[in-house]
């Protein structure tokens, strides 16, 4: 598939470019052309090295705004800070068939700890997930939510090893269907869907508890994997 990654040059963009290149066309996006091309450079030696004759795909550069059109999946993947901002100004690219996925995760630090801390929107914080409120942006675009509890680091590292479960969020079922392929994509990553969109704000807010985990644990990027119960046979 094509696929446009907003924020593309960040840690999780930059990451999910380097996994999904292996299958897809994928374009990085920035607010500099010049930045986004340097980078998908860098990220096409980096993954052509590791992947050689199995990459099916690549990876190029271009503005934010242009990394929208004529993909058929958009990963938004900027700072919290600027999501509603960001994809208000753009939002006239989006089209119908496309499918629009939230790996956003607006949170802050207070002490040493993290905490959920919902975004601002209208002037006014809201209550609702990073995910609704672009949909609300957005619509008729379809949008989901996925990878919040995947660390950047991880898919960063190319020659590691993935063993994770990413929560699947939306209304529209064959949206959630084809994010979940996506995610299937990356070997490792095991997809779950968890309800509708609503549910994003519960999905987001497990990234600063994983965060407090490892603060308060002396761990290093916890992730998450749901286990089955298993009952013994007699």
């Amino acid at each position: 598939m094509k696929i446009g990654i907003l924020g593309g040059t960040g840690n999780m963009g930059g990451g999910l470019a380097l996994r999904l290149s292996l299958r897809h066309e994928v374009t990085i996006g920035s607010r500099s052309a010049e930045k986004a091309v340097e980078t998908a450079k860098e990220f096409t030696s980096k993954a052509e090295g590791f992947y050689q004759s199995a990459m099916r795909g690549r990876i190029e550069g271009a503005l934010n705004e242009d990394v929208i059109v004529g993909r058929e999946i958009v990963i938004e993947a900027l700072p919290a800070s600027a999501t509603v901002a960001t994809i208000t100004e753009l939002r006239g690219r989006f089209t119908p068939g496309q499918v629009v996925v939230s790996c956003v995760v607006p949170m802050r630090r207070q002490g040493k700890l993290y905490v959920w801390s919902p975004l601002v929107a209208g002037g006014v914080d809201q209550s609702k997930s990073a995910a609704e409120l672009v949909q609300d942006v957005i619509t008729p675009t379809r949008v989901v939510s996925a990878f919040q509890t995947v660390p950047a680091q991880y898919l960063n590292d190319i020659n590691g090893i993935l063993d994770l479960d990413v929560l699947v969020a939306g209304d529209d079922e064959g949206a959630v269907e084809k994010v979940m392929g996506l995610v299937r994509d990356i070997p490792g990553l095991r997809p779950l869907k968890v309800g509708p969109l609503a549910n994003s704000k519960w999905v987001e807010s497990l990234t600063p508890l994983l965060l407090n985990a490892a603060i308060l644990n002396g761990l290093h990027d916890p992730s998450i994997r749901i286990v089955p119960w298993v009952p013994d046979e007699e």
